[in-house]
């Protein structure tokens, strides 16, 4: 797996082939090797760099946890989980996951997140004005298990989501994977509506000007404001239409 992200001063962190690599802000110059043994051989999922805990949050689906890395101390260490799958809100160290695949970043400093085998989209959040940031556990949409089901965030349903990012207005957006489908919740509504696909879509019932039939979506990306999702078929650009 390749991922790379850029961090604070102008450094870039990468993994590639189950190594994890800090570098100078040439991106060629290596400044050092992440020690990884605390994983004992479970791969890395993503990688997102937060804003409000200055450190990196690593999700690691084998192992149900969330890890924590930052550039000064150059320690990879638990950070959110028991390691026992499930889903549990509340203070991080208690919190149950179960195999965190994707993690973003929002304009508020939250960091989101999709649980593939729980069929959850959480979020961390953090206040500041306490020492160590009281990170906490929410879950938005997963309540009631897998499924398919729009509308209310508290009662709407996903199916092994892989993958998450932001949208260029806020809005959540979600590689269901198991519905074959692209989702975006709304932050202010919380509502979420799907945009893409479905579990019951076939090639008959589309009109490929308009639509397209997506197989096991399992990544979605913005670049330059555009929405860009992966599945089994190749790379597909997206337009959501605002509510």
């Amino acid at each position: 797996m390749e991922l790379s992200i850029g961090l604070p001063e102008g450094l870039l962190l990468r993994l590639s082939n189950g190594d994890l690599t800090l570098y100078e802000d040439d991106w060629k110059t290596v400044r050092r090797q992440i020690d990884l043994s605390i994983l004992e051989g479970a791969q890395i999922a993503d990688i997102t760099w937060s804003h409000k805990l200055w450190a990196a949050v690593v999700a690691v689906p084998e192992r149900n946890q969330l890890f924590r890395w930052d550039a000064y101390t150059n320690a990879l260490v638990e950070f959110a989980g028991t390691g026992e799958p499930g889903r549990r809100d509340g203070k991080v160290a208690h919190a149950k996951f179960a195999a965190t695949c994707g993690t973003v970043e929002d304009s508020d400093g939250r960091v989101w997140l999709v649980d593939r085998d729980s069929s959850a989209l959480r979020y961390l959040e953090f206040d500041l004005d306490k020492g160590d940031g009281d990170p906490h556990v929410v879950t938005v949409v997963g309540r009631h298990g897998a499924g398919y089901a729009d509308g209310a965030a508290d009662e709407a349903r996903l199916s092994a989501p892989e993958s998450v990012h932001i949208l260029y207005d806020g809005s959540v957006v979600v590689a269901d994977t198991g519905n074959h489908a692209i989702r975006v919740l709304d932050r202010e509504s919380l509502e979420l509506r799907t945009v893409v696909g479905g579990p019951d879509l076939t090639e008959a019932d589309t009109d490929f000007s308009d639509d397209m039939v997506l197989q096991r979506p399992h990544l979605v990306e913005v670049a330059d404001g555009e929405l860009w999702v992966v599945d089994d078929n190749g790379r597909h650009h997206v337009e959501v239409t605002p509510v």
